[in-house]
């Protein structure tokens, strides 16, 4: 397997604030193998693709200011995918995956910042799509076998937003969080006619929460120099287990929300440059599962991937 690439960016700032950035990306990903098994899925495959990258940044002044960006990119499908004896080749087709394409992405996100009160609050956030397009099906064919397909499309959008907020030399608050659709657009899974289930078109993507959010709150004491304490609350929705969205993640975990809610508590005390910290992972030792996923079929049972329980660690650091 090779890969090479080269990138090349100008930047250039035709007004006063407002910043261009113009960026050129080629990569090459090539195949060269041999297969002593199966001499049949023995050859070579390239890839390559020139991509382009456009940005803008305009700065407002007072801290405040927005910007906006496009890119492209893609990704070939890999080489077990490309290697692999297809079971239905056209005539004079190659009978392996030879003609795969790989999966292009759009991107697209505009976003901006703003500070107030004198630099004590700090605010940004950006808007973003994705939209993918040739990506890998494994597709299920009227006699049974799986044929891969390079068809897929699916669609990422949402937004990111940030909030920190020092409203003293004492206290330190932080917010981040993002409210996102991840769905797929066209997504064949059969072409057997006796399959029930073709497709998850218009479907939301298994483990793939519509909120995710990390908030900290840092307290330092001026009255207990060295020391240090704050608690984190880490926020994941409620998703989806299966692609056919029958089944959803929503065990109750800390103040009743479905998904995962966790606090974390954290204290440090630092003393003639030894710091002695003490971390307490889940708190309030909820019973919730890092990932959970579940196949498309009514009988089919969920598998649970369950996260640590109430978690103590503590330790000391320091510099020599």
């Amino acid at each position: 397997m090779y890969n090479t690439a080269v990138f090349g960016q100008f930047d250039f700032e035709p007004v006063q604030k407002l910043r261009f950035s113009l960026g050129l990306r080629y990569d090459r990903m090539s195949f060269d193998y041999l297969n002593y098994l199966d001499n049949n899925s023995t050859g070579t495959k390239a890839y390559s693709q020139v991509t382009p990258k456009i940005g803008m940044t305009y700065d407002l002044g007072q801290g405040r200011g927005f910007y906006a960006n496009y890119s492209q990119g893609f990704s070939p499908p890999g080489l077990t995918s490309v290697f692999r004896k297809n079971p239905n080749p056209a005539p004079g087709e190659a009978p392996f995956y030879y003609n795969l394409t790989p999966a292009y992405f759009d991107n697209k996100e505009i976003g901006g910042w703003a500070s107030f009160l004198h630099n004590k609050l700090y605010f940004d956030w950006a808007f973003y799509q994705m939209d993918g397009r040739n990506e890998l099906l494994s597709v299920r064919q009227p006699d049974n076998s799986t044929d891969y397909q390079s068809a897929g499309k699916t669609l990422h959008r949402g937004i990111e937003y940030g909030i920190t907020y020092k409203p003293s030399a004492e206290w330190f608050i932080r917010f981040g969080g993002t409210n996102a659709i991840h769905r797929y657009e066209e997504f064949l899974l059969s072409t057997k006619q006796s399959d029930v289930l073709k497709d998850v078109n218009g479907k939301d993507m298994p483990s793939a929460p519509s909120f995710v959010a990390n908030t900290e709150v840092t307290y330092k004491p001026k009255w207990a120099k060295g020391l240090r304490t704050s608690i984190e609350w880490q926020r994941i929705s409620s998703y989806y287990q299966n692609q056919v969205n029958t089944v959803k993640y929503d065990d109750k975990t800390a103040f009743g929300l479905s998904g995962v809610s966790v606090l974390n508590l954290r204290a440090g005390y630092t003393f003639n440059g030894i710091e002695f910290f003490t971390n307490i992972m889940n708190l309030t030792d909820e019973l919730y599962a890092n990932q959970v996923t579940r196949g498309n079929n009514a009988t089919d049972r969920s598998t649970y991937t369950p996260a640590a329980p109430r978690t103590f660690v503590s330790g000391f650091n320091t510099i020599l």
